[in-house]
């Protein structure tokens, strides 16, 4: 991709529509904006950060960027694992870190108002304290942004109960790639007004438009929130108490956490504690929601009796050290293993023990290990993929393996995204109108293309 250099009548412009002290020149650009979380070592340098204020600051900067034809790439708190937030086209990179205020946080009418920069653990904590539960929460909450989750539609813990980011939003409001501010959605509980433009919104990647507030959903709090941990002998017996808790109505579960057994031994090894007691087998961290002590008694009573018919091996109540473990997962197994691949695929409930099934056959195939800490209530597999000696190539893997992911009628990520990490075998794996619905969309929101080129499809 060529890079696109930003001439001096562009920096005089930005300068003169944002102010000088929110442009940063590219001598003085860190290197943090090279890369995100997924792409270190990497160097995409932008030639230009600038760091707007408001939604008419942005606008300003998306227009003179379409006058000068000059690439503009969004960026929320650089824990993207695709590579989406960086400038792989050089031009302008915009940091939202100064729009960070909840603006607004109206408990009787449930709803946040929140900018692009607020981080999502920030407002978790905030809503809590007034008696109320922001359900959005991906496992890097304390670093990713709201604007980020609604680029790449986030899923993460609680979406077995409560749904994926697209489903916490009532309203957003979006700098188009053309500069016009618009306000999408409502806040109301149905709309057939309409195309629903904020659901496909969310989940593009910035190159629809930059978010630069939004409206989200807040509900009450539960009085108990406990999580139980269950393991079982074989990923196949904790896969088969998933299934049923998933539809069990009279529990329902929050949270349905997966991770293998070598991970949780790594996860141990790393934190220096028995976070999961020297397991024994597949882990299943299990969250539900109790709104008083007789409602916490019964459904932790129900809860162990279906995790003893499903043969689980042990079954106790576990402290909070096993989310700051469910977390941090990635970096333990790397720990222990050096190099590691990340994969973020997503497959039907209903199709897991086949997926596992899968993870051993490309194990036998290929020079390479498996760690799994995923999703499991929702499909959504987080893999950390280890390489041995004399591997074989990483795309060769790759393509097979992501080929029999959709075999299975899953997908190739289920919230990190595409970014440009995985642009080629989005384009291979995806019905040739399907892309091209998506490009004209794209040519008709963004006739220039300035906004986050070589992303998905691009």
């Amino acid at each position: 991709m060529e890079i696109v250099k930003v001439e001096e009548v562009i920096v005089k412009e930005l300068e003169r529509q944002i102010g000088k002290e929110n442009v940063l020149r590219k001598e003085r650009i860190e290197e943090e904006y090279f890369y995100d979380a997924g792409t270190k070592g990497a160097v995409h340098r932008p030639e230009i950060v600038v760091f707007p204020k408001d939604a008419e600051k942005v606008a300003s900067v998306i227009k003179i960027a379409n006058t000068y034809n000059v690439p503009v790439t969004p960026r929320g708190g650089g824990t993207g694992l695709a590579g989406a937030a960086v400038a792989l086209a050089g031009g302008i990179l915009m940091d939202f870190k100064y729009m960070n205020r909840i603006l607004e946080l109206n408990a009787a009418g449930g709803y946040a108002i929140v900018e692009p920069a607020v981080k999502t653990s920030s407002l978790q904590e905030v809503a809590a304290k007034q008696g109320l539960l922001y359900a959005g929460d991906p496992c890097s909450n304390d670093a990713c942004v709201l604007a980020g989750n609604i680029a790449t539609n986030a899923g993460g813990n609680r979406a077995v109960k409560y749904g994926v980011t697209a489903d916490q939003i009532y309203e957003i409001e979006l700098v188009t790639p053309t500069g016009d501010i618009v306000h999408l959605g409502g806040r109301v509980e149905k709309n057939a007004t309409g195309y629903n433009l904020f659901r496909l919104i969310t989940g593009s990647e910035g190159t629809l438009g930059i978010v630069t507030k939004a409206t989200v959903k807040l509900y009450p709090l539960a009085q108990f929130m406990p999580t139980y941990l269950a393991v079982g002998k074989t990923p196949a017996q904790i896969i088969a108490l998933v299934k049923f808790l998933k539809r069990y109505p009279q529990l329902g579960v929050l949270s349905l956490e997966i991770i293998d057994q070598k991970t949780a031994l790594e996860i141990e090894a790393y934190q220096k504690k028995k976070v999961f007691q020297e397991p024994s087998g597949t882990c299943l961290l299990i969250q539900f929601e109790a709104y008083d002590g007789e409602d916490l008694s019964y459904k932790t009573n129900l809860l162990k009796n279906i995790s003893s018919s499903y043969e689980a091996v042990h079954f106790t109540k576990a402290d909070d050290a096993v989310w700051k473990a469910r977390r941090g997962w990635g970096k333990a197994v790397q720990y222990a293993n050096g190099k590691t691949y990340s994969e973020d695929v997503v497959v039907p409930i209903d199709r897991l023990d086949a997926f596992i099934k899968l993870l051993a056959q490309m194990q036998e195939s290929y020079a390479y290990e498996f760690r799994f800490a995923g999703h499991a209530g929702d499909g959504n597999m987080h893999l950390a993929v280890i390489p041995k000696e004399q591997e074989t190539g990483e795309a060769t893997y790759r393509k097979e393996f992501y080929q029999k992911i959709y075999d299975l009628g899953g997908r190739l990520s289920g919230e990190h995204g595409i970014g440009y990490k995985r642009k080629k075998y989005f384009l291979h794996l995806t019905e040739a109108v399907e892309i091209d619905l998506m490009k004209k969309i794209k040519n008709a929101w963004d006739p220039n293309g300035i906004l986050n080129p070589g992303k998905l499809f691009l």
